[in-house]
Order: C-alpha cells, then structure tokens, then sequence
C-alpha cells in the first residue's frame, strides 16, 4: 500500500533462512512456485562481499521508483530482446522450439493485458487492470551478429540442479538479451529470478530468469495452468515483490505487516489457491488474480506495479535500460521486420530401412511463408503454411545415402540449406551370413557398423590393448566417466534371418568394479537387444549387471584392462521368435555407465539356422513388394506376386507387437493389389504380410 524505503534486511536481502522458514515454504506438486527468496540467500552466501553494493544499487532504483521520474521517460512499448537455453540430458526437459514461442506469446499476452481471461477480472480491480507497455522478442542475431533463432541448446547433468552453476554453462550479455534457462530441476522450484539490485555490478553473471520445462508455455511438457510462471518472474526481474510483501511464505498473518511497495495492491497474507476471489486478509479485498501471488490464478498486473516496473525497465540498475534501446533491438535483430537467414530442420532419425518414413521438421528462422523439400531421392515437395510442408514424412523405396535440402521462403527472400547424408537408407540383408566380427584389422571399422553417442562425450572405440581373441576389440573408456546413466550404442547394419527357424548371437565382454573389494560394487549395465523391423523396436534379450553377471575378474580401483582370455565372460542368446525371423534382423550392445570400470567387448558372432536356400528365393520375391502411400490418413495398398494360390495372410500389430488383427485371404498365384483401411488411431503400426507359399514380409505403417 503506501512506500516506504525498509531497510535492506527487511527487504531484498533475507537473513539466513531458519529450518522452520524453509518448511512452511509453499509448493505446488511438491515445487515452490517461486524460488526468488531462497536464490537471492544463497547468491549473498556465496558472495557476500558484494552485498553492500548490491543494497546501495537497490535503494537507488527504490528511489527512482518512489519519484517517478524514470517511468516516464518514455512513453513508447518498450521491446526486450530475450533469449532462452534449454539445458538438456536428452530428457523430456529438452522442450521443443514451439514450446519456447509458446512461452514468448503467453508472456507478451499477459504483460499487455490481452489474455482471454482478462474479463474475469472481479469488477472491483478492473480499473487498475495495466497493459504494461512491455514486450518481449526473441532474439534474431546473437552477440556477434549472425543470425540465430533465440534458442540455445546445451547438454548437461546440471539440468538436474539448476543453480548458479547451471548458469555459468552459458550466459548471453545481459545488458543485450533477457537470459531464461530452461531445466529439468529448477533448485526445488517452478522459476526463479533475482532483483535488479542484487545482480547489479559483480553479480551480472547470474542475472535472468531459471524455469522447471513443465512450468515454461502452455504446450508440451506444461500446461495453461502452469503458464503464468514467467510473468511471475519477469515480474521480479522487473523489481516486483510478492504481494504480501519481500517473503516466500505467504498465509501468516504476520505478513499483514509487510508491503510490497506498490501502491494500489492491497496488503495481503497471500494466496495460494483460487477458492476465495474475494477473500479479505489484512482488513481490505485481496488481489488474489494478481500474477505475482500464488493463487495460480492470475490475470492482471495493476497500475502501480507498471510504474514500477517500467521504472526498473529504464533504470541503470544492472544494466536494464540498455536492453530497449534502438541500438540495441537493432543488433539483436528484433527490430522492424523478421530476418529470414536460415533454412534448417530436424530428422527424427537418420538410419532407416527400404520402406520406412524419415519425420522432416523444419526449424528454419525467422518465419518462413514457403517450403520446398528435395529429399535426395527425386522427390520434391513445396507448399505453403496450412499445406502441411512444415512437418511432414517421407518414405524412402531404394536403399542409399542421401543428401536433403530445404528450401524456404517469405515472399521476398529465399534461402536453402543442405545437409548432406542426412538419411541412410539400408537393403535387406545387408550383412552377410554367418556374421564373425573380432574387429581385427581388415574386418572393422566397417560401414555396417553403426555407433551412436547422445551425449558426443566418448564411446565405443577400438583398441589393440586387449582382446578376447586376436589382437584387438572394442572397449569404452569408462573409469574417468562422471556422467551416471550415460548410454552408448554399437548396432550391426540388417541380416536376413527370413525362411530361418533360429538365431544364436553369442559374444564376449570383460569388465570388473571400480573398487578395492566386492563391497565397492559398481552397477553399470551392458545390454544386449535385437530387432526383426530395422530398429523401429528394440528388444531387451540380455542384461548384464554389475550387481550380478557383468564382472569377469577381480575388482580394481585403477583403469583396467583385461589381460587374457581368462577374464572374459561369454554368452549365447537363441531366439526362435517369429518377429524376429526377417530380413531386416538386426543386433544392439548397449553400455550404461554407472560410474564403474571400463567395459570391452570381442568376438561378435551372429548364426541363423533354417533352409537357406528358401530364405535366399523368398528374400529376392519380396523385395518387389510395396505398400504405398506411407504414411498415409485413410488407406494403403499393398502390391505383391506370388508363386503359388492358396491363403494368405495380412497381420495389423502396433508399436509394442500387439495383434490388433488378422485377414485371410484366399489368392491366385499372380500380381495382387490387397487395399488396407488405416486404424482410426494415428501412431506407428507392424503390417506384415504372408503368403500361402510362406513368403513374408513386414512394413512399418505410419498413420497420420
């Protein structure tokens, strides 16, 4: 209600916060929805030598903002530059480009006052309901001028804290760009910020907004109800309070006594529910759909918190009044029109085989009107927005390696871009039969070998210090790792395992604890998988623990290597699964460290038995076999010979293998085209057809 300059241990700066204070902390599902108070503790716990100058810089701006000078100095909209860096482990906290424009227009919706629910408003507060003449642009040019989309992407087991440390993975000038950090774990809370004050001068390194993923937008990971988190800490970052004052405890009565410094928001304990609009507090109506309480309510910022946050907008104080001006929008690109710079999209994997679809997305910047694909293949498809070109799939029919470019347009400018062997598309059978890999020089590296690394951090490689058999194998150095659940992959290219009636995949691994004695036992895992449609689903068929069958020798604290035959495990898998009896067989080794030893891993042998020669006759019938289109939305056809009448057989399974239907039909020997209705459902489907004569062959089906 009316201002007043406290103290500075009574308002930006908390004393160290007591056991009784953090547990009365209010959360949402377990998160705080503001973290604000408890960050600004620990930033003067670690610094404390810049406090005093963190409460002069404060009473500073307290002052610009009690005189009202700043505020209007300008009249105009005021424009943000504001970058986002989504810090990931590969996770679901990795939010998609349209999640963070998302979060951009639900703020800029709210800080001008044009939210949908604005009407709800009760009528006793809609006089002071503010458009804050703020907005927020996502940066178009980073701080070296090229052009860029606003949105940093990063790789870190700090998305799993969200601290200060987080932080220092990656900062852009805050006197150019308003910093959001994007994670899994935002220090226990939805969001955070600091004041203006307390990241003025040596703290500028730790200025911006931190968001949990779940509460940054309204779409994917989050939700509307979780929406209004960054407002609510854009509003802090502006030099807002909570309503009931500079605390992350709201509901005490105590809090009748603090103030938060703006005129026209009604003393308040605070709200953390929307049970009571017009609940009545400290002796007055509560703004209980004021963004900056708890109530997860909000609508409306009021007049007095514009005044002040405007004030903090063009305020010296940590450099805020640099971000909006001319200059500036201008080398961050988001003054005047949208640059178009770049053509770009993402693949949702780059290895297939003969008859799969390739997912293409574009992520192109800065808003494209048109799209032309040329998928490397002889197919070119264009359009324009509400064509469906901006995300779409394709199906490749001939195996290959092929180049993809993008194409896209605003109406006045055009850019491409090429990526060049962005999809490998795999034959049937690629690998011959029987497969022996010792990775003996003249054998490996091979093209049929395919090693995937996420985290780009080391993986599987050769090396000539120990072997099971010959002279060299393949090993991950794990002992120096300090990522936990880190995954690394080694996948054979296809094997035709159709007219077989059995597999055997035996191999060797060594690998031993990191430790001095059993009790030191590390639980990293080597697993092995398979698949009978190229990768589409991998199936477990063999885990080895460190905890149980994983260790060949005696536990070591130092880097080990295995030095003879003696310390190697083997192991045979026999698979006699009808899924996995096809041309487009293929095996997984899969190594998840657990902060253990190193792993190695020799004497690969993959051996079908059954009648080859069957195998070899159907295989080359099968191939001419098609089903097209896909995807598709309503139906496809499948076109296919056989040698020989009799029934047929047409089997529909979803994703995880699951019979959805079978359909027998009685065919002449012959050319047929059999017509398939698409399942209501869109998602990925196992279609396989088997002929009277036992010719077989499995398509992955994409319904749109």
């Amino acid at each position: 209600m009316t201002f007043s300059l406290r103290p500075w241990t009574l308002t930006l700066l908390l004393s160290l916060l007591s056991k009784s204070f953090i547990a009365q902390t209010h959360t949402h599902d377990g998160v705080t929805p503001c973290g604000l108070n408890d960050a600004e503790e620990m930033l003067f716990l670690r610094r404390p030598e810049t406090r005093n100058a963190a409460i002069e810089a404060t009473r500073a701006l307290e002052l610009e903002t009690q005189q009202g000078a700043t505020a209007a100095q300008r009249e105009d909209v005021l424009i943000i530059p504001i970058v986002f860096h989504v810090i990931h482990f590969n996770g679901p906290e990795n939010i998609s480009s349209a999640q963070v424009h998302d979060a951009v227009d639900v703020l800029n919706t709210n800080f001008r006052a044009l939210n949908a629910n604005i009407d709800e408003v009760i009528p006793e507060f809609e006089d002071i309901v503010a458009d804050i003449e703020i907005e927020f642009r996502l940066a178009q040019r980073d701080p070296n001028g090229n052009c860029h989309p606003g949105i940093n992407r990063i790789v870190s087991e700090l998305t799993y804290v969200g601290d200060s440390e987080m932080k220092e993975l990656i900062q852009w000038p805050r006197n150019k760009y308003l910093n959001v950090w994007v994670c899994e774990y935002a220090a226990g809370a939805a969001g955070y910020a600091l004041y203006p004050g307390s990241v003025d001068g040596w703290n500028a390194d730790q200025d911006g907004i931190v968001l949990q993923h779940s509460y940054c937008g309204s779409i994917g990971t989050a939700n509307l109800y979780r929406s209004r988190t960054l407002t609510h800490e854009v509003g802090h970052w502006l030099n807002l309070r909570h309503p009931w004052g500079n605390s992350n405890n709201p509901g005490l009565a105590d809090n009748c006594d603090e103030d938060d410094n703006v005129s026209d928001t009604p003393n308040t304990i605070g709200w953390t529910n929307c049970g009571n609009l017009y609940g009545e507090t400290c002796g007055s109506l509560d703004n209980v759909q004021n963004y900056m309480d708890y109530s997860y309510c909000g609508r409306m910022f009021t007049q007095g918190q514009k005044d002040r946050m405007r004030t903090a907008a063009l305020s010296s104080v940590a450099q805020r009044n640099q971000l909006s001006t001319a200059a500036n929008l201008q080398a961050t690109g988001v003054l005047g029109e949208d640059i178009l710079c770049e053509a770009t999209f993402d693949v949702d994997r780059r290895l297939i085989c003969v008859g799969d679809s390739v997912k293409f997305t574009d992520q192109s910047y800065h808003s494209p009107s048109s799209w032309s694909w040329n998928f490397g293949d002889g197919t070119v498809t264009a359009g324009a927005a509400g064509d469906g070109v901006q995300e779409l799939y394709h199906t490749y029919t001939e195996a290959g390696l092929y180049d993809v470019t993008l194409t896209v347009g605003n109406g006045t400018d055009e850019v491409a871009g090429t990526v060049s062997e962005a999809v490998y598309v795999m034959d049937a059978g690629e690998m011959d039969l029987p497969l022996s890999q010792g990775f003996e020089a003249g054998e490996f590296p091979s093209n049929q070998w395919f090693i995937e690394d996420p985290l780009n951090d080391g993986t599987w490689e050769l090396t000539d210090d120990a072997a099971a058999t010959g002279s060299r194998c393949m090993f991950i150095e794990n002992w120096g790792n300090n990522v936990e659940f880190n995954d690394d992959f080694l996948r054979t290219a296809t094997m035709d395992m159709s007219g077989m009636t059995e597999i055997h995949v035996n191999y060797k691994w060594a690998y031993v604890h990191k430790g001095t004695s059993e009790a030191s036992e590390t639980d990293d895992r080597l697993r092995v998988s398979v698949t009978g449609d190229c990768g589409n689903d991998w199936d477990l068929r063999r885990m080895h623990r460190g905890f149980t069958d994983l260790p060949s020798a005696d536990p070591t604290p130092f880097p080990w290597t295995p030095s003879g035959p003696e310390e190697w495990n083997e192991y045979t898998i026999v698979l006699d699964n009808e899924e996995y009896l096809t041309e487009f067989f293929r095996v997984q080794f899969e190594f998840e460290s657990r902060l253990g030893n190193n792993i190695f891993l020799d004497d690969i042998n993959v051996q079908g038995f059954g009648n080859t020669d069957v195998a070899e006759a159907m295989n080359g019938l099968t191939k001419s076999w098609t089903l097209a289109p896909n995807p598709a939305a309503m139906s496809s056809v499948i076109s296919f010979q056989t040698r020989e009448g009799g029934v047929a057989e047409l089997t529909l399974q979803d994703a995880s293998g699951r019979v959805l239907s079978s359909t027998p039909q009685t065919l002449s020997a012959g050319s047929h085209d059999w017509q398939v209705d698409a399942p209501e459902t869109p998602g990925v489907y196992l279609l396989r057809l088997t002929t009277a004569g036992g010719a077989q062959r499995t398509w992955r089906w994409v319904i749109q």
